[in-house]
């Protein structure tokens, strides 16, 4: 990958639209100010390309000053692919989902012009996929090969040793056999789950061959059943029929006596209901007759409600006068209230600002006071604290030379504790020495044992393939033999049964003497075939146990090379321990360490000049305390005096308004109020209005009683209207009545008669059914025994099946045992891929080939960094500590002129430079490599702990590798080595924020 260009928009401190064009840049330094956004640049890059950064969300990506305006952050990086361009667009506002666009350039040498293909998924996750599967790696092997991110240099060396190995297997690209390993494993799972098929199957298929004779019976005894069923049936059909044929004269009585019974109910009814229309009738006549007898009554309350409803209307034309004046009014009342409201706040407000001016005239003597107390005060604070100041600049000193004493016991107690580890190591290999002599002696023991088994298990390999072939053959021979066993029965059996006939052997007329010596033939080549089958039986049960013997052997077969490897690796390691503890010790005795161990511990023990800056930084501390408090008081002492100017001024300012204005202001108010002078011509119109109410003479009272007298005569109009009612209505009614008395008489005749008919329909339905059989008892028995008839045809038909289907069943057992044979066989090989596709197999192989490599590009480089004096190596199989064997790993050792250390126990510079080292020698190696898609390095911030050696020997090394990169970008903030290299991208960060150009 080989970035072309980089733009950034509103991405951390960038505000507007940056851009780097890396055109014609092979090797640069990225140059800045601390926090001016060099790392930025790299973050943008891994954003972009995988959605990481050193940020843990997107959204603090985001410029916070474009976040509040709602815009977004946004990237966009060009690089070159294996002679292909592309281009990554990755966009996010804040709280809002990421946006993110792959593009393909139409035309890669003129990809600056446009014309982009997207090759964006459907989903953020896919697409970012897809740039992985491009790139072939994920962020963790991105940073851990090409970029030395700040803060993350040590990312490969600090992580496990299983990490570290996942990512130098996606490096190298051995993991690709991951994928073989698990096609293998899940074809072979595949073909598992078809031998347990296989086998179930054939076992279905045993069992069903074994219940013929069993088949056959349920055949014939179907058959049967069937029989008896279809003759009961056949005579329950024919009293069937003669019972149907009297179920219809029954049905047809029962119909007419319905019909009779339906025509009786209806007649019942129209006489119910004319005797009750009749009923109705004479109430109404009733009502009326008593309507009519009260007439005089009626309409003289009808008179005297007239008379009262007059009077009404005349009081509600005055009301009506009244309340026009009355809503003229209103207006003119509410303009005087709301003047006289209006003179009565300001007389209030007035008042007010009187009572505040005595108040305050009452209060500047006391702030006068205070004012001139404050400034004495303010004068002896200012002479206080110009005398405690120069004892504050002795403190200071006094703190600064016991800093610098202090550190230097820190730097000497630091050297004594190195030291005295040192010691205790020497301590604890000696101690060691013996149990790992031990440990030697028994490595070599186990080994010859381990050595003399895996000898053996070639021998058993070679056993197991012969039983296996010996077992596959005695099987396949056992299903021939026994289907030769069933013809050789069924000849027999034909033999014992017919008589004359053929012979099934020579094709002659076959006599009583020829039958049987025919079949004692037959039975004495049976009885053979049988001793062979039940010979065949035991050899294979024999061949089955040695089979399962010979395979848990070689199931142990893996174990006991592992164990054997694992022996040898450990007897190695036990002497090359040996040979350390030896070189060790020998270095301590020959060394001056014991003598600056007493050196250090008697300077560390003299703490008397420690102990006497402590004492005076003790006591001038009190006056520092006491000139922090007297400045406090100080200002204080100056608000309070400003307070008091501030309020003084106040104080004049009220007192000359009032006198200028408030007084006189107060004292016109109260005398309009008190003349009321105020809303005169709304005051006239009231008094105008007032006297034409009067004029009117409304009596609200007497309309009270005009409406309550109206009211208690309100029900004689409606009288009045019934009596006309009643009066038109009587006559009809009459006429009516007449008419109903001689329709009811009519009906109760015809009622009668329907009465006499329906009784003598239901006599004759009682005849008939009495002559009627039990036709529904006779129509269920028909009934079941029809589907018995079914069901007893349904289990023929599915006997008849189950017997023909065994001839099938015959050959597809032989075509299974077949196809069983050549399933093992596949799985065997599938068990032998996926192991040799495993993490213990080919990829194992595949990084102990490159680790060498890798160590020996790592250790060139350490020589360049460090002159000789530090090399690096690595150990890819370490002893188990809950028991003996070797464990899979990747351990890092780090050694230098001291022997070997803990990597934490390195500095700062030379951790960076190890890290460094391996770091390049990855990026070399994958350089070199034709799956390889790494052509950029990225250092960002090694130099700053390095020493001027360490740097100059760090440019030297960047310059001896650059031709093996495409592009090579530095990152420093170190002044002094920004002309070292032949381009420099300068960041810059002002106001605006950050900004890049290129020179």
């Amino acid at each position: 990958m080989i970035p072309l260009k980089l733009e950034l928009t509103n991405f951390l401190s960038y505000r507007d639209t940056a851009v780097l064009d890396f055109s014609g840049i092979h090797l640069a330094c990225i140059s800045g100010a601390n926090g001016a956004g060099k790392s930025t640049i790299l973050d943008a890059m891994t954003w972009a390309l995988f959605g990481q950064s050193r940020s843990r969300s997107d959204d603090d990506l985001v410029n916070r000053v474009a976040a509040l305006g709602g815009d977004g952050a946004e990237v966009s990086l060009v690089f070159e692919l294996e002679n292909s361009v592309y281009r990554v667009l990755r966009r996010k506002k804040a709280r809002k989902r990421t946006l993110l666009e792959l593009q393909m350039a139409v035309d890669p040498e003129q990809w600056a012009d446009g014309g982009w293909k997207t090759l964006s998924e459907t989903k953020l996750r896919e697409t970012e996929a897809a740039i992985e599967a491009l790139l072939r790696m994920n962020y963790d092997t991105f940073i851990n090969a090409s970029f030395l991110l700040q803060g993350k240099a040590d990312e490969f060396t600090t992580k496990t040793a299983g990490r570290r190995k996942e990512i130098l297997a996606e490096l190298l690209g051995v993991n690709v056999w991951d994928q073989y390993k698990e096609l293998a494993t899940n074809r072979r799972k595949e073909v598992e789950n078809r031998l347990i098929l296989l086998d179930g199957q054939l076992g279905e298929i045993e069992l069903e061959l074994g219940e013929e004779a069993e088949r056959q019976e349920t055949l014939q005894a179907a058959q049967a059943e069937l029989a008896i069923i279809a003759e009961r049936l056949k005579d329950k059909e024919v009293l069937l029929q003669q019972l149907r044929r009297a179920e219809t004269a029954v049905s047809q009585q029962k119909q007419l006596v319905k019909n009779l019974e339906n025509n009786l109910i209806r007649a019942q009814k129209s006489l119910a209901d004319l005797k009750q229309t009749r009923q109705k009738r004479q109430k109404e006549r009733e009502t009326y007759q008593a309507i009519l007898d009260e007439a005089d009554k009626i309409l003289a309350e009808y008179a005297a409600w007239e008379t009262a409803a007059l009077d009404l209307r005349g009081w509600q034309s005055r009301a009506d006068a009244f309340n026009q004046l009355q809503q003229k009014k209103r207006p003119h009342e509410l303009a005087v209230t709301q003047a006289r409201s209006k003179l009565e706040q300001q007389a209030q407000e007035l008042a007010a600002q009187a009572e505040r001016v005595a108040a305050a005239t009452i209060e500047r003597e006391s702030v006068t006071q205070k004012l001139v107390a404050g400034q004495a005060r303010l004068a002896e604070l200012g002479t206080a604290v110009a005398d405690l100041t120069q004892q504050e600049q002795t403190w200071h000193e006094a703190k600064a030379k016991l800093q610098r004493l202090e550190s230097e016991r820190k730097l000497l107690a630091q050297e004594q504790g190195q030291i005295q580890a040192e010691s205790r190591k020497i301590q604890k290999i000696v101690a060691e020495k013996t149990a790992v002599a031990q440990n030697a002696q028994q490595a070599e023991k186990e080994l010859a044992e381990l050595t003399t088994q895996v000898a053996a298990i070639a021998g058993w390999n070679k056993q197991y393939a012969t039983s296996l072939a010996d077992k596959n053959s005695l099987e396949s021979e056992q299903q021939r033999l026994k289907a030769e066993m069933n013809r050789f029965k069924e000849r027999i059996d034909g033999l014992k049964v017919e008589s004359g006939g053929q012979c099934p052997l020579c094709g002659q007329p076959l006599s009583d003497d020829h039958r049987q010596e025919v079949l004692a033939q037959l039975q004495a080549e049976g009885e053979e075939m049988g001793g062979r089958f039940r010979a065949n039986k035991d050899h294979i049960a024999a061949l089955t146990t040695e089979i399962v013997r010979l395979e848990a052997q070689i199931k142990q077969s893996d174990r006991i090379e592992r164990d054997q490897k694992t022996q040898q690796q450990r007897l190695a390691k036990a002497e090359a321990r040996l040979a350390e503890i030896e070189t060790a010790v020998t270095e301590w005795e020959s060394g001056r360490q014991a003598t600056r161990l007493t050196e250090l511990e008697k300077r560390l023990a003299d703490d008397t000049a420690v102990s006497a800056q402590q004492a005076q930084i003790k006591e001038l501390a009190t006056a520092v305390q006491q000139k922090t408090a007297l400045e406090k008081e100080r200002q204080g002492q100056q608000r309070r005096i400003s307070q008091a100017e501030a309020r003084l001024a106040e104080i004049e300012r009220l007192a000359a308004e009032w006198e200028q204005v408030g007084q006189k202001t107060l004292a016109e108010t109260k005398q309009r109020l008190e003349a009321r002078e105020y809303a005169t011509d709304d005051l006239a119109a009231l008094a105008e209005l007032d006297e034409q109410i009067a004029a009117i003479g409304y009596d609200l009272a007497a309309h009270d009683a005009a409406r309550q007298k109206r009211d208690e005569l309100a029900g004689a109009q409606t009288r009045q209207q019934e009596l006309k009612q009643a009066e038109a209505a009587v006559k009809p009614l009459e006429d009516t009545l007449a008419h109903l008395a001689e329709q009811i008489t009519g009906q109760e005749q015809t009622a009668a008669d329907m009465k006499g008919q329906h009784e003598a329909a239901s006599a004759e339905l009682e005849r008939i059914a009495a002559d009627s059989g039990n036709l529904r008892g006779v129509e269920d028995e028909v009934f079941r025994l029809r589907e018995e008839q079914i069901a007893a045809n349904r289990r023929v038909g599915a006997a008849q099946q189950r017997l023909d289907v065994l001839a099938d069943l015959r050959a597809r057992q032989e075509t299974l045992m077949v196809e069983r044979a050549g399933v093992t066989l596949q799985i065997q090989r599938l068990k032998l891929l996926e192991k040799a596709c495993g993490r213990d197999g080919v990829q194992a192989l595949l990084i102990e080939q490159a680790l060498p490599e890798i160590e020996d590009h790592a250790n060139e480089l350490l020589d360049r960094l460090t002159n000789g004096e530090m090399r690096v190596s690595f150990e890819t199989q370490r002893a188990l500590k809950s028991r003996e064997g070797l464990a899979e790993t990747l351990d890092i050792r780090i050694q230098d002129n001291a022997g070997e250390r803990p990597y934490a126990n390195f500095s700062g510079g030379e951790q960076f430079r190890v890290n460094f080292a391996i770091r390049l020698a990855l990026s070399q190696i994958l350089a070199k490599r034709a799956g390889a898609r790494l052509q950029t390095l990225v250092i960002d911030e090694g130099f700053g702990s390095q020493d001027p050696n360490g740097q100059q020997r760090l440019i030297e090394a960047i310059h001896a590798i650059q031709d093996e990169f495409k592009r090579v970008l530095i990152i420093t903030h170190v002044a002094e080595l920004r002309d070292a290299f032949p381009n420099r991208i300068e960041v810059e960060k002002n106001v605006t924020g950050s900004t890049i150009s290129v020179s």
